[in-house]
């Protein structure tokens, strides 16, 4: 008989329909993987785009029904074939990304070799993001992941502040590909969890003038809290452009990280308040195709870097950096973690996630009881 455990099940379906809590099969243990009893899991932007349909056709029916999640950590209840290192009982957080050489693919495509697997060429298997296969993700009991992707936590590092290492990772990706250096102006657009992380990254690497916007005047509290010197509320007339221009006597700053994506022109007020000879860091997902301003690029020597998820920087995995980050207290996720919600509460969990500005919500997170 199949086990099976208690999860939120998506269909495929537009929010607010598409998804129920009931019994789904439990994740069958692979040679080499582990079994981890999920205790908490963050609402991801990227999960409201997949249920709120702009995103959905990336899904194929095949990995529907699903369980998503891929912000989650928990405690190892059950070790996979040779796997060596780990324990039950071990607190761990999951990386949820999984390329060539977890999945078994020989020989591993080139990206992957170079340890470079968020450029699969075959396409990265995510926990809770079922876009190759259907691993469920923290909206569920119990996920698996391979045992090289179960990082163990220091007893000091929470439940809720690993889950969000996926965020902190891809700050610190952007930081490795941007490589910043104290005495540098930067400027963060965007104030949800990966501009907050990304400051709080900034900050830990020695920079100092971090100026941060913000749409809502919570965002501008968490950035500053994050460690923004200044913060640029976006409300009324107020110019972004502007105002870092005029903050920084009219030179405009060394370096932007863009944060934000959809459908906005946050690319060209980066290249736009860069100093000559600047970059602009490019984290967000956008919708297609956006103008950009080549002419200012040119002119201005403005460089554009693209920062696409994580893998590793230098000798060592982002994922693990951002766990000694936490682990060093240089960075945190005690005030990002804004709303907490059992899986029985999926409707208003999902709702407050979608309604940022009525609920005041960084982020959202399922909180799995200890049974």
């Amino acid at each position: 008989m199949t086990e099976t455990m208690k999860a939120i099940v998506w269909d495929g379906g537009k929010w607010p329909a598409g998804m129920e809590l009931k019994e789904f099969p439990r994740p069958t243990l692979r040679p080499g993987w582990v079994l981890v009893k999920n205790r908490a899991a963050g609402i991801c932007g990227s999960d409201l785009h997949y249920l709120g349909g702009q995103t959905r056709h990336l899904i194929p029916d095949k990995n529907l029904p699903a369980v998503l999640g891929h912000e989650n950590a928990g405690v190892v209840v059950a070790l996979g074939q040779g796997v060596g290192g780990l324990q039950p009982g071990d607190r761990v957080a999951v990386e949820p990304l999984h390329g060539c050489r977890e999945i078994g693919r020989i020989p591993p495509c080139e990206a992957c070799q170079a340890g470079h697997y968020e450029l699969c060429e075959h396409h990265l298997t995510h926990v809770g993001i079922p876009l190759v296969e259907m691993l469920p993700g923290g909206y569920g009991e119990y996920s698996i992941v391979h045992a090289s992707k179960a990082y163990k936590m220091p007893d000091n590092v929470s439940f809720e502040d690993a889950a969000l290492l996926d965020v902190m990772a891809v700050a610190v990706h952007a930081l490795g590909i941007a490589k910043p250096i104290p005495g540098m102006s930067v400027a963060v657009l965007g104030s949800g969890v990966i501009g907050i992380d990304i400051i709080q990254c900034l900050k830990a690497w020695g920079l100092t003038k971090i100026i941060a916007t913000a749409k809502y005047s919570f965002q501008a509290e968490a950035a500053r809290k994050a460690g923004a010197s200044d913060v640029i509320l976006l409300e009324g007339d107020v110019e972004p452009v502007e105002e870092v221009l005029r903050l920084t006597g009219g030179h405009g700053v060394d370096q932007v990280y863009e944060g934000v994506g959809g459908k906005t022109d946050v690319m060209n007020e980066g290249i736009q308040m860069c100093r000559n000879g600047g970059q602009v860091v490019m984290t967000g997902i956008f919708d297609g195709e956006r103008p950009i301003d080549l002419l200012t690029m040119l002119f201005h020597s403005i460089s554009i870097l693209s920062s696409n998820s994580y893998s590793i920087t230098g000798m060592k995995s982002d994922y693990r950096i951002a766990l000694d980050l936490l682990a060093a207290g240089q960075v945190t996720h005690d005030f990002v973690v804004t709303h907490r919600f059992a899986l029985e509460e999926f409707d208003k969990a999902i709702a407050t996630a979608f309604d940022k500005k009525g609920s005041e919500c960084l982020r959202a997170m399922f909180i799995h009881d200890e049974s």
